[in-house]
């Protein structure tokens, strides 16, 4: 019976990570689709999974660069140190990113 369990429980987290994604028109050079095609090919998977994979590990590589630029003003003070803002994209991105987050959530 833990087949069926395996197989309920893979079911909703397919359905899960299916209300998770949303469809976008992208246009890209033509040697980058090249590539997501020979992805596909290579791990025998759609174009689609390869290019969402990309896109995520691309994002989640550019909000780690986004450098920290000491600000003015005094954020907090933490073990009596002195904690700046952040006077660069970061607080701008952080704040976009939120609302817009609202509003895809209806």
């Amino acid at each position: 019976m833990d087949t069926f369990k395996t197989m309920l429980s893979n079911w909703e987290n397919k359905a899960h990570e299916a209300s998770e994604l949303a469809e976008i028109t992208l246009t890209i050079r033509k040697q980058d689709l090249v590539k997501i095609k020979a992805f596909a090919e290579a791990y025998e998977l759609d174009e689609s999974v390869i290019t969402e994979g990309l896109i995520h590990t691309a994002i989640k590589e550019a909000e780690t660069a986004m450098p920290y630029i000491k600000g003015s003003e005094v954020f907090r003070v933490e073990e009596g140190e002195e904690i700046f803002a952040d006077a660069g994209k970061t607080p701008a991105y952080v704040e976009a990113e939120q609302a817009i987050s609202k509003t895809l959530r209806g």
